[in-house]
């Protein structure tokens, strides 16, 4: 058929996904991995997370549960920048 796409292989902490990247005709950009590898977290689960100061000690402050989403869409947002057609 002729279609052009991209292909990824994601790897974080052991967790391999692949992913297929194309356009449809209307020019929305479609997925197909096998995200089901993935580890299922509820988002509630981030709000406790307390991440490493410059010391590399835990801080006693508590990002809003809204910090992980945002860093998750943040990343996901430069990724697809990697693919362009």
């Amino acid at each position: 058929m002729g279609m052009r796409y991209a292909t990824a292989l994601v790897e974080e902490e052991g967790i391999k996904v692949d992913q297929v990247f194309f356009h449809d005709p209307d020019g929305y950009m479609i997925e197909i991995c096998n995200c089901d590898n993935l580890p299922i977290l509820p988002i509630s689960s981030s709000c406790s997370l307390k991440p490493h100061n410059y010391y590399n000690k835990m801080i006693a402050t508590n990002y809003g549960c809204g910090f992980m989403e945002n860093e998750m869409l943040e990343n996901l947002s430069m990724n697809m920048l990697n693919f362009s057609f």
